[in-house]
């Protein structure tokens, strides 16, 4: 029950966050599909937040620490700055699974995918000590 707990959490404050970078960065939207999710439809938005959400936090659960060991030599290189390169790569393969499933994250190019994982970046650490109080009053 508690990881489910765990991922539940994130991907609400991982949602939080791709909200923030969809205000702030012009390359990276969100479109809503036309059929409904569901029911009315009255709730597609947060459905759809939550549905990239989700697939992000999959993402950096599963292929992120591959391509982390794959790429640490170059991040030993450029002092850690390539982990900017791979969060962007997980962006941006996010935005492919995306599509896939029908929810519309759209980004422009690999730069607004690099200033995005950025952003996503420092929202969620921000949101750290939040999600990190939720999980630990959960557990006990």
């Amino acid at each position: 029950m508690g990881s489910i707990w765990r991922f539940a959490i994130r991907t609400a404050a991982t949602a939080a966050a791709l909200w923030v970078v969809i205000m702030l960065i012009d390359g990276i939207s969100i479109t809503i599909p036309d059929t409904p999710l569901y029911a009315t439809g009255e709730y597609d938005n947060v459905l759809v937040f939550l549905g990239v959400a989700a697939i992000i936090v999959l993402l950096n659960a599963t292929v992120k620490p591959v391509l982390k060991m794959i790429g640490l030599p170059l991040t030993i290189l450029t002092l850690g700055l390539f982990s900017l390169v791979i969060n962007a790569a997980i962006f941006l393969l996010a935005e492919w699974i995306s599509d896939l499933v029908g929810l519309g994250l759209d980004i422009a190019d690999f730069w607004s995918a690099l200033w995005g994982a950025l952003v996503l970046a420092i929202v969620s650490w921000i949101l750290g000590p939040i999600t990190g109080l939720l999980g630990a009053n959960r557990r006990g």
